[in-house]
């Protein structure tokens, strides 16, 4: 009969063998692992694809030059200083969504709107008529700086700005232009806009230094028409609109400079006030305006904050609170509700429309 101990000392040995032969099948698996393949001349090894969530590095940007050309790349600042009313403020790159320089810092085209403005009174009858001509081809994004000029102590270029206002009012225009060819800001300062809100002032730093694949490129701050944070976000709009008693939906809608896709969710509040002056000065309309005077289109009560999509969309009701989904890709526009026989009316006040929209997954 065999001893306790002798019985251990087998099974103690069994599981011994157990363990190195497990040991071994493990190294095995790892050292015969199949090795992957060498790529062929001319190909590739293919390589696992990032989430689609993950932004680009931070820091790059497409630049839109006055000149056409397009640059991308990677500055090497991080931060940009901007000069406000309001004080000195420096934002992080990786904030900023979009800029676009304005007047002050392109001197050459605000040369050239002063110089055309100055010739709606020129000796010359056809080069004022060139003048006006010209100036009607900025678009309606001019008007803010025809306003400057509107009380003109010259009968002949006060006249003339006037019928430019009017022939600009009846226009519509996305105000970012094409993808490929922005269009150039005609506001006064530089505008910035963030991930939190649009900043308005001016840039200091005149030169941006520019890493593309290229190499290393310097471009003026007066050279650069537009810039843009690329990234595979799309970051919610948030945007304060004025539209005034002048931004009548008969003369033409005022463009929020929102591009919107199919199925972006839109988010509207309004609030402020209109004097509906035919109808006396003691009328006076809100965002959702005045039924009794009247229906713009056969639907919208006049004196209501109005809107639509793209410049052939269909026209809606906003009023003081609108959510609605895009039924169609565009730019948002929005419009004091008039008639067109009355259009030559002064109507006093504005509403301010708070926008915000949710992109579409």
């Amino acid at each position: 009969m065999k001893s306790p101990f002798a019985c251990t000392r087998v099974a103690f040995a069994s599981v011994m063998i157990c363990l190195l032969a497990w040991s071994a099948a493990a190294q095995s698996d790892t050292t015969n692992e199949k090795p992957k393949p060498e790529a062929k001349p001319g190909e590739t090894q293919p390589t696992t694809k990032p989430p689609a969530s993950v932004k680009q590095d931070p820091g790059i940007l497409r630049f839109y030059l006055m000149d056409g050309t397009v640059i991308t790349g990677k500055l090497q600042t991080q931060k940009l200083p901007i000069k406000t009313a309001f004080g000195d403020l420096v934002v992080p790159l990786t904030s900023i969504r979009n800029l676009k320089p304005g007047l002050d810092t392109h001197s050459k085209v605000d040369q050239r709107i002063q110089q055309l403005i100055t010739d709606l009174s020129h000796a010359n009858a056809q080069r004022r008529d060139e003048a006006q001509e010209e100036l009607v081809a900025f678009g309606p994004a001019l008007i803010p700086e025809l306003r400057r000029h509107a009380d003109s102590d010259d009968a002949e270029r006060q006249v003339r700005i006037e019928n430019i206002m009017e022939t600009l009012y009846s226009m519509n225009e996305d105000v970012f232009g094409t993808e490929s060819s922005p269009s150039v800001s005609l506001e006064r300062l530089d505008m910035i806009e963030t991930e939190h809100f649009t900043i308005a002032g001016q840039i200091q730093i005149d030169r941006f230094t520019v890493q593309s694949k290229f190499g290393s490129l310097e471009v003026r701050l007066a050279d650069i028409k537009a810039a843009e944070q690329l990234t595979t976000e799309e970051p919610e709009v948030r945007r304060s609109l004025e539209v005034s008693g002048m931004d009548m939906t008969c003369r033409g809608y005022k463009s929020t400079a929102i591009k919107l896709k199919r199925g972006d969710k839109i988010i509207i509040s309004a609030e402020g006030k209109i004097t509906m002056s035919p109808w006396g000065n003691n009328s006076v309309s809100s965002p959702d305006g005045i039924a009794q005077n009247g229906m713009y289109s056969g639907k919208i009560p006049l004196g209501a904050l109005a809107g639509r999509i793209g410049e052939d969309g269909k026209e809606f009701l906003v009023g003081s609170k609108l959510t609605i989904t895009a039924d169609k890709p565009g730019i948002l526009y929005l419009g004091f509700a008039m008639q067109p026989n009355w259009a030559n009316y002064q109507f006093p006040g504005s509403y301010e429309a708070r926008i915000r929209v949710i992109p579409s997954p």
